[in-house]
């Protein structure tokens, strides 16, 4: 072993990853905190651990030797990949929701599926982890021997010492800690190595070479699926391309904020290691073309002594080791959780009491596991393919059908995971031909037996859709606006107005770039050689005077006649006409033309910035690649065969440079400030619109708060003369109250007069409280909303009209309720007009999502959790239903003290359907269970002027009754109430067990 200043850099870092680790594990206090701390993550945070789990040692070997052997075989594979992450970030991370904050992927198997699947799944987990630890830590041996000149077991048992202490005391804090520094380690030192490699070549064209002439690259021979070479890359293709969600990237998941976070994370990791991905492939390529001779197993000890230099060296591979160690700490930290949580649990093995303790003395154990597994042969492409040989089979098959909203019972998961497993086994010991694995042939057979055993066994549930789907269907109607709103874009696409919007808005920019297109012309003339100039005479006949007759039509702006100056129109389509045809056409014509002469192509990248200022980077970057294809065509036409045959590989290359080098500058400098200014514009418009919509909804809503007003008066003065037939009525009592008393003794509902005068107080205070409070308010709030409109931010008028609504909500249920009751105590004994099939469960849905949105401001954080059967149909009276919903929404939103409110919703039996809604706020007393439904009562608990209104519940009886169901409450008057009924599926259906 010799230290030198690659060694050095390579231990510093090596110090500075075990140091800051354990600095972060400072803080872990549980099992949770290891596994996916406190879910408090930021996106960048998640995605730098997504890269670096899966930008390994072992992917980095892998796309560097299998692209030197196997070219573009291999790399359209391992785009397989790129399509796995996005397809988890588009389509699978709206289905996630349920398993937020579930500590694995055993855990979340086993809530699906129960014991047994979850025990299985933490045993394949252990046996896929292990080996891909092992993986990360045959490279680390690799490269602990291209540093110090070890054999490669000191390299693996020391890369495995360093992973295993700070990815065990550190938990997950340590891991995406680490994770982040290492991801700037690789994906700052990869691209310097290529740019490295690239500047060291004397010709870039034998880059142009390779990919031309060697068949590896030939896509007719690639893509012809007769050959067994590329059979054998479509099952490697669909290796990578299905998710496997195995135990690292689960866990990714789970410590995620939301399904929204979940997606934006995988699909940006999914560009940043398709990036990866191609420079790791070019480096290949690179070499393929100076050496085709190398064995590629030594293809990185090859770059360091051939392409490198003491202390690039070391940085290298210390963005390598930075690969091993990022992906290793993540497989041990979701793994050691996995082994105690879903292993030791559900078996109740209690080695040690704390479960903190256990998983880290497990990833200890797992680390020294690994390093044993690290020292069998083979390449690391079939070491990874055998990591996952049962994983994949037994696990991946049904949590993706799952997800997909199939769920079924844990004997056909069993049936399907035991018949993967055997098919795996079959295949590598009986039926293996070639080198195409059983991993793919056991996933189908998994898949094949699961269904098939579901539906020929007759078990349970099925295609039942997501637990929750509030996140898919938020997804679903987002996307359809954005379709939508683009689809409108298209079809109302004004060409006027777009190119007045990519024109100046001051006449002096227009004469300054007449002037800037003749000094241009004339720079491009003088320093053109003259033997150019002869041999493309007529070109230059016709471009110099065209483009001094455009300059001068810019340089006169200021001269054109008003009418013409007028027309907008005229002077934006000759303004990008211009610009296209002398910056970029004629800019690019005297670049070819010269032979890519340095002053020509510094004068078209002028040109090019110039344009990339002047209008929106969308356009100027559409109109760079027309105009260069037109010129190649053009040049298709003007010049002769050969000229095209003998330059276009050269040619094509320095076009691809330019826009590169085009585009970098657009996205570094210009576009930042375009979508700035265009963010600002289109901010200062939705607010003018959102002004003017507040103010049409502001004039409509006092509208309807006067009608609502003088119907509340009305209704006042109705219920004030009903009051005074109620007193003259009482004093008609009074005078007979004599008469009666013998007879009223002897009944046992005896009437007391003391609980008339009571029930009377309690109407007229409810109806002044439920009347007078929310018209106050309502009318407080429109004055203030009309006389101060102008001076109120959009903030404090939109929580004005929301308090405004919330009032009318609440006065018009207390109205209706009123109507309700005496409607529904009329058709007693009656049916019900207006009976029809409804789904009850979309119908619950839809009322729970619209409180929702109604208490969404801070004063209101309840949560909804919904367990709710799908599709049940119901014959009822459907407004009726809605009010029971309603009421009892309301109820427990505003007794539950901001708790948590459950909503279930199940099938009870063939001919009933069971709805209950439980809060765990102020309770009710038991012996006022059977009070609470009668009108003008409420619980002694919020009997009080602010207290409840004493219908609802009464509503919501009357509504249970003429719908031949029960509706009772239950509550232990501590901890919340929960109100239960039952209504049968067929309205016409009467129950005696039910009266």
């Amino acid at each position: 072993m010799h230290l030198n200043i690659d060694s050095t850099i390579f231990i510093l870092f090596l110090s500075v990853t075990m140091l800051m680790g354990l600095f972060s594990s400072r803080s872990i206090k549980n099992l949770k905190e290891y596994a996916i701390g406190n879910r408090d993550f930021s996106t960048a945070t998640i995605v730098a651990t997504l890269v670096a789990t899966w930008a390994s040692g072992q992917a980095f070997f892998t796309i560097l030797s299998e692209t030197y052997s196997s070219g573009l075989y291999f790399i359209w594979s391992v785009m397989g990949y790129i399509l796995c992450l996005l397809s988890i970030g588009i389509f699978f991370a709206p289905r996630l929701s349920e398993f937020l904050g579930v500590l694995s992927i055993a855990e979340a198997m086993g809530r699906l599926y129960g014991k047994q699947v979850r025990i299985i799944t933490a045993i394949a987990s252990l046996i896929a982890s292990g080996g891909m630890v092992a993986l990360q830590l045959k490279v680390s041996g690799f490269l602990f021997e291209y540093c110090f000149g070890l054999p490669e077991i000191y390299g693996i048992f020391i890369g495995g010492v360093i992973v295993t202490v700070y990815s065990s005391l550190g938990g997950i804090k340590s891991v995406t800690f680490t994770d982040v520094i290492q991801f700037f380690t690789f994906s700052t030192m990869i691209p310097a190595l290529a740019l490295f490699i690239l500047g060291t070549l004397d010709n870039v064209d034998i880059l142009t070479h390779t990919i031309t002439t060697n068949k590896l690259f030939d896509y007719k021979e690639v893509f012809d699926f007769t050959q067994p070479k590329s059979i054998y890359f479509i099952f490697l293709f669909l290796f990578n391309a299905i998710p496997a969600f195995n135990p690292a990237f689960f866990q990714r998941i789970a410590m995620a904020r939301n399904t929204a976070q979940i997606g934006q994370s995988f699909i940006i990791a999914a560009f940043t290691c398709l990036f990866i991905t191609l420079t790791i492939a070019f480096i290949s390529i690179l070499l393929l073309s100076v050496n085709p001779n190398l064995n590629t197993n030594d293809l990185t000890k090859y770059i360091l002594f051939n392409y490198s230099y003491p202390g690039l060296n070391g940085f290298v591979l210390a963005g390598i080791m930075a690969m091993v160690l990022s992906t290793a700490d993540s497989y041990i930290n979701s793994t050691s959780v996995l082994f105690v949580n879903d292993f030791c649990k559900p078996l109740k093995i209690k080695v040690i009491k704390n479960d903190l303790f256990s998983s880290r003395l497990t990833s200890a154990l797992l680390g020294i596991i690994s390093i044993i597994l690290a020292l069998r042969s083979g390449s690391l492409l079939q070491l990874l393919i055998s990591a996952n040989m049962l994983y994949m089979p037994i696990v991946t098959v049904p949590f993706i059908v799952a997800t997909l909203g199939f769920r079924t019972s844990s004997k056909s998961v069993l049936i399907g995971m035991g018949s993967g497993f055997i098919v795996v086994i079959i295949w590598e010991f009986f039926l293996k031909t070639g080198d195409i694995d059983g991993l793919i042939p056991g996933m189908v057979a998994n898949l094949i037996f699961l269904i098939g055993s579901h539906y020929i066994l007759k078990q349970p549930r099925g295609w039942v859709g997501i637990k929750d789907d509030q996140p898919l269907r938020e997804i679903k109607q987002l996307r359809a606006a954005r379709f939508k709103s683009l689809k409108n874009s298209v079809l109302n696409f004004d060409h006027i107005k777009f190119l007045r919007q990519n024109s100046p808005n001051t006449e002096a920019v227009y004469v300054y770039f007449g002037v800037f297109c003749i000094i241009s012309l004339y720079s491009t003339m003088y320093a053109m050689p003259q033997a150019v100039k002869i041999q493309y005479f007529s070109l230059f006949n016709f471009v110099s005077p065209s483009v001094l007759f455009s300059a001068t039509a810019l340089l006169s702006y200021p001269l054109w006649p008003k009418t013409w100056k007028d027309n907008k129109s005229l002077i934006s389509l000759t303004w990008n006409i211009i610009a296209f045809y002398v910056l970029i056409c004629v800019g690019f014509l005297f670049v070819v033309i010269s032979n890519f002469a340095p002053l020509q192509v510094m004068i078209l990248m002028i040109n090019l910035i110039l344009i990339s200022v002047l209008v929106r980077w969308q356009w100027a970057l559409l109109m760079m690649i027309i105009g260069f294809c037109a010129v190649i065509q053009f040049f298709n036409f003007y010049l002769e065969a050969k000229f095209l045959i003998e330059n276009t590989l050269s040619l094509q290359f320095k076009v691809i440079y330019l826009l590169l080098l085009v585009s970098s500058v657009l996205i570094i400098f210009v576009r930042p400030k375009q979508e700035y200014l265009e963010a600002t514009e289109t901010r200062a418009k939705d607010l003018e619109s959102e002004t003017k919509s507040l103010k049409r909804e502001n004039a409509h809503a006092k509208r309807e708060i006067e009608s609502l007003s003088k119907g509340a008066l009305q209704l006042h003065e109705q219920l004030e003369q009903k009051g005074a037939a109620v007193t003259k009525k009482e004093q008609e009592l009074k005078t007979t109250a004599k008469e009666l008393q013998q007879q009223l003794a002897k009944m046992q509902n005896m009437v007391n007069i003391d609980d008339v005068e009571n029930l009377k107080e309690e109407f007229f205070r409810n109806l002044q409280h439920e009347s007078n409070t929310p018209m106050t308010a309502i009318i407080t709030k429109s004055d203030i909303l009309y006389d101060a409109y102008d001076t109120l931010d959009s903030n404090v008028i939109k929580d004005t009209i929301k308090d405004i609504v919330i009032g009318s909500e609440r006065l018009k249920t207390y109205v209706n309720n009123l109507v309700d009751i005496s409607k529904l105590k009329a058709a007693a004994g009656n049916e019900l007009d207006k009976v029809h099939k409804v789904n009850l469960s979309n119908l619950v849905k839809d009322r729970t999502n619209h409180f929702k949105k109604i208490f969404s401001d801070d004063k209101h954080k309840a949560e909804f959790k919904l367990d709710i059967e799908q599709n049940l149909i119901v014959e009822c009276n459907e407004y009726y239903i809605t009010q029971l919903l309603d009421n009892l929404i309301i109820n427990a939103d505003t007794y539950g003290k901001n708790s948590v409110i459950e909503i279930h919703l199940k099938k009870m039996n063939s001919i009933m359907v069971e709805f209950k809604i439980t809060d765990h706020g102020i309770g009710i007393p038991q012996e006022e269970l059977n009070d609470v439904f009668k009108s003008f009562t409420t619980s002694s608990k919020t009997r009080t002027p602010a207290g409840g209104r004493g219908l609802g519940l009464a509503l919501c009886q009357k509504v249970i009754e003429v719908h031949q169901g029960k509706i009772l409450a239950e509550s232990d008057d501590t901890n919340g109430t929960t109100f239960l009924f039952v209504i049968p599926f067929n309205y016409h259906y009467k129950d005696p067990e039910l009266k």
